[in-house]
């Protein structure tokens, strides 16, 4: 008893492959160390206590790392691998009221840093008033005006574990869907480039507990200037957001290569499948903008492109209309983004140095042999199935000293083309001479 007594944290898991006793567990903190919130994710839990501290556990109870949090904590949330701690950055906000807090992400289940930096996503005056995770494991954030925003990371801007931050993105300003001003919107999660969420009426701040809440989706929508281009502002604004859905989806991607939890070839192929369809969209959108005569505004559009063959179709494109300035720097950034591999050729020969240079080397290897008869080693003749009895003869000549002999086929070999490739088969017996050869004159 007494109010300098741990906090209790009890975890329930939906299933198990041991037995049901053992499925659910708990653990106390020690004394005068309060719960400030938990998480969950794939194999792993979180608890963010009074003390400042980082607590994870394993599922089935086993105690991880305990790391620091760089401020008071505010709130901590997770999804797959991932646990994401937010905290204030200081003791007072800013003159208009505006939080300063920061965040830190973590690997569920070894603790490793994986980014941290300032929540720079509040409107001016607001406070946070929801934190989670998208489905491919973007940060992301509500603040008190409706606005929700993803932490937008780039692929090699900090390698697989550097700890490095991002940018902070806004992808929906829920205040232009509102009915009335009363109205507001709960959100639940980030899914399928839609947001999850709760309408709430009548300055409602929270759905009914007492009634199962009805949700809705609202598609996401980067709040980007319009009057630019009119007719592909549409294009535009998808293209953008593409772009940051494809980096997320490669940073992800990276991360659990690295931690061998993916195949790179399979990730790989999926990523690219990805790329394509963006590089749709801002085709698009640069037939639009090639087309009007905005040869500018076209190039910087084929920066976006992700394959040499959307490069390609760009320059066909271009080709058409007869922008062939155009074309020719789209050549250029696509040799500079996909360098030729260039194939090593063959040294040209020198006729006096390399030429010098060989033949020394021929003598150097005939000195090194030695010859029983002194004379110089011929080089092998070359036999033909034609020319094979026409030698033998040769060989059988009745000038070699001790009569004549009759060579001797190398043993185990006979003539048989459909069993051997050199047309032989295995025998033991001698091969007769012709008989021409053996005739006197």
């Amino acid at each position: 008893g007494g109010s300098n007594r741990g906090s209790s944290v009890f975890f329930r898991r939906f299933e198990t492959f041991g037995r049901t006793a053992d499925r659910d567990w708990a653990i106390n903190l020690p004394d005068g160390e309060r719960a400030m919130g938990c998480a969950v994710g794939m194999g792993w839990a979180a608890v963010v206590t009074s003390r400042r501290f980082l607590r994870l556990f394993t599922v089935s109870g086993i105690q991880g790392p305990v790391l620091w949090i760089p401020g008071e904590p505010v709130t901590v949330v997770g999804r797959d691998r991932f646990v994401a701690v937010f905290h204030h950055r200081c003791s007072a906000p800013m003159r208009d009221g505006t939080q300063m807090l920061g965040y830190a992400i973590f690997d569920g289940l070894t603790g490793a840093s994986v980014a941290s930096g300032e929540v720079s996503a509040l409107g001016p005056g607001a406070s946070l008033a929801w934190a989670g995770f998208s489905d491919r494991c973007a940060l992301s954030v509500v603040d008190g005006e409706g606005t929700l925003s993803m932490l937008a990371r780039y692929p090699g801007s900090g390698g697989s574990n550097g700890g490095g931050g991002g940018n902070w993105m806004p992808m929906l300003d829920t205040a232009g869907l509102r009915r009335t001003a009363s109205d507001a919107f709960w959100p639940v999660e980030v899914h399928g480039g839609r947001l999850v969420c709760v309408p709430l009426r009548d300055g409602r701040d929270h759905p009914d507990p007492a009634r199962r809440p009805v949700t809705t989706t609202l598609n996401l929508r980067i709040p980007m200037v319009t009057g630019s281009m009119v007719k592909g502002a549409k294009e535009e604004e998808l293209s953008v957001r593409g772009i940051f859905a494809v980096n997320q989806e490669k940073v992800l991607d990276d991360y659990l290569v690295s931690t061998g939890d993916a195949d790179e070839e399979e990730i790989e192929e999926e990523y690219n499948q990805k790329c394509m369809q963006v590089d749709k969209v801002t085709l698009k959108l640069f037939s639009a903008v090639v087309q009007s005569g905005r040869v500018e505004r076209a190039y910087d559009l084929v920066r976006r492109l992700h394959s040499e063959k959307a490069m390609d179709t760009a320059v066909q494109m271009a080709e058409r209309v007869g922008q062939r300035k155009l074309c020719d720097r789209i050549d250029d950034l696509r040799l500079r983004k996909d360098p030729p591999i260039e194939e090593e050729d063959d040294e040209p020969f020198d006729e006096d140095g390399d030429a010098a240079s060989f033949d020394s080397r021929v003598s150097e290897e005939r000195s090194g042999r030695s010859f029983d008869n002194g004379e110089e080693e011929e080089e092998p003749a070359i036999v033909t199935e034609r020319r094979r009895p026409e030698m033998t003869s040769r060989n059988i000549s009745p000038e070699f000293e001790g009569g004549v002999r009759t060579p001797r086929r190398q043993a185990g070999r006979t003539r048989d083309n459909d069993e051997d490739p050199e047309g032989y088969q295995s025998t033991d017996e001698e091969s007769p001479p012709p008989r021409e050869s053996l005739k006197r004159k």
